[in-house]
């Protein structure tokens, strides 16, 4: 029996879980700082054990990969490397989904030699985006097209009919990796013309984009993309885009969260005894006195009857009401308020969308490819968010254990173009399905 240990219990581990236990009759063992999590996942089944462990325990983490045939590595990014450090000690593949980082990568010669490979990257985005990507870049080749624009959108959003709240969005997954990934920064390519985007400046670059049967979503771009340029084979002179969807009005709110310091995670501050009324107050250093919104107002300069001055209301920063936190970040209080109003309600579910768009030139003529990919999430059941994570890092783990994909190295998908069919046709079977289709152009010449 192969026995596979999972660092973290976080919200897209359990369809890992049930696919390694229910489907392939491998052994769990789930490391977790919070075991109580672990064991709701595990839910009482023989294959399955939790035990806790926190990412301060180094020693205890080598003796833990030794005793398991592969890894999957779950948390933070901050302890990847001391992760990949066991593995390559141990010998032991390990599979994340998180983006790849220069800490990991630079360990690319020593698990070559070790014949180890650390695959990063196995999720819906970055992840399953990576596959449909690869599939239409082989399609057209394979016709003779040459790649003159890849623009690739990435989404985790409540399902249309429970987008039900003024800010457009609910937390699918950890709250604090949302808000964190939304100060990384961005690069891009237009033309062969690099835009690098400061992390701070995401919601100064965003825009409006259609997509086919879906409707009109904004975008902002996401990481530097022009990373996967050699990889993907791509030009340099070529349009290069990967963005994040949103419904209309979410960038506007970032910019003016921003501007609040509301995603400060770096300071500290005591909050015992606090309400968010005055919380809100220490934002813009105003003193305990009437008139706080129209401060606001002013502060922001925007009307009272403004876009984020509703949802600011809606959400309850004016208000009396304590805050729980003792100590923490600006960032920390925010998501308190916001997981208040925007957690999805029982029988409420979310969706996941990917949307490739690629324009090739055929010599004689233009070409407009595209493949989308839209799944709900199941009512009470995993959400869509989990579900694309956690199969798709699942699916790369039994494939590396029966042998079907042997490589060695600091690896991603783009790097690995044989992945994309065999992971496409599997997820297809729970339903992660792509619809394709092609718009001929006018004539370049």
């Amino acid at each position: 029996m192969k026995n596979i240990l999972i660092l973290g219990a976080g919200h897209v581990t359990k369809p890992l879980v049930d696919y390694f236990i229910d489907k392939c009759g491998y052994a769990v063992t789930m490391a977790a700082r919070t075991p109580a999590k672990g064991e709701r996942i595990i839910a009482g089944r023989p294959h399955g054990k939790v035990i806790a462990w926190a990412s301060n325990q180094e020693d205890a983490l080598v003796r833990l990969v030794r005793d398991h045939d592969i890894v999957v590595n779950m948390i933070p990014k901050a302890s990847h490397a001391m992760v990949v450090k066991a593995c390559l000690e141990c010998r032991k593949h390990m599979v994340s989904t998180s983006y790849e980082i220069p800490s990991v990568k630079a360990f690319d010669a020593q698990a070559k030699e070790r014949g180890v490979l650390i695959l990063n990257e196995l999720g819906e985005d970055p992840g399953i985006d990576h596959f449909v990507t690869q599939m239409v870049l082989d399609e057209i080749r394979a016709e003779g097209g040459r790649i003159l624009s890849l623009k690739s959108y990435g989404a985790g959003l409540p399902s249309f009919k429970f987008n039900n709240n003024p800010m457009g969005y609910k937390f699918s997954w950890e709250p604090k990796g949302v808000f964190l990934a939304a100060q990384v920064p961005a690069a891009y390519l237009m033309e062969g013309k690099r835009a690098d985007i400061p992390g701070d400046q995401l919601f100064e670059d965003h825009h409006l984009v259609d997509i086919e049967g879906l409707g009109t979503f904004e975008t902002y771009p996401n990481k530097d993309c022009t990373r996967y340029l050699k990889p993907f084979g791509l030009d340099e002179n070529v349009t290069f885009y990967r963005g994040l969807l949103r419904f209309s009005g979410y960038s506007n709110n970032m910019r003016y969260f921003i501007k609040l310091g509301l995603l400060n995670n770096q300071d500290k501050w005591d909050f015992s005894g606090q309400t968010f009324r005055q919380f809100a107050e220490s934002l813009i250093g105003a003193g305990p006195t009437f008139g706080l919104e129209e401060k606001y107002a002013k502060f922001l300069k925007v009307d009272m009857k403004s876009d984020i001055m509703n949802r600011l209301r809606w959400l309850g920063l004016f208000e009396d009401n304590p805050i729980s936190i003792a100590m923490g970040s600006r960032l920390d209080v925010f998501i308190e308020l916001l997981l208040k109003k925007m957690r999805y309600a029982p029988g409420e579910t979310d969706m996941t969308i990917i949307h490739v768009e690629v324009i090739a030139d055929f010599d004689d003529h233009l070409e407009k490819h595209m493949a989308t990919m839209v799944h709900d999430g199941t009512p009470g059941g995993d959400s869509a968010m989990a579900r694309c994570v956690g199969l798709t890092a699942a699916i790369a783990v039994r494939m590396i254990l029966e042998g079907e994909l042997k490589a060695t190295g600091v690896q991603m998908p783009p790097t690995l173009p044989q992945l994309h069919k065999p992971m496409l046709k599997e997820l297809a079977e729970y339903g992660i399905i792509l619809t394709k289709q092609t718009n001929r152009l006018t004539p370049t010449h």
